[in-house]
């Protein structure tokens, strides 16, 4: 693979996981409005416990879009053998 590819490759990618977030963020409005929606409408004032893990949801989610590839820093394991084996 050329370098051009690879770095047309990069953007596209950074350009996907730009438009995953921003989805992710939206359904996260929607769903947290939803929550605050139900729990005014029962006479709460706070999201309580559910709006919490909604929250902790959005984090993981952007965490897990973002994160880097492991393999190509760490694993450098190239005859296939298991780490124990050598």
């Amino acid at each position: 693979m050329a370098a051009g590819e690879r770095n047309e490759l990069y953007i596209m990618s950074k350009i996907a996981k730009i438009l995953v977030t921003v989805g992710v963020i939206v359904v996260f409005m929607i769903v947290f409005g939803a929550i605050v929606s139900i729990r005014t409408n029962a006479g709460y004032k706070t999201p309580g416990i559910i709006g919490l893990i909604c929250f902790a949801a959005l984090i993981g989610a952007i965490r897990a879009i973002w994160k880097g590839n492991k393999s190509k820093k760490d694993d450098n394991n190239e005859d296939n053998s298991a780490i124990l084996q050598k």
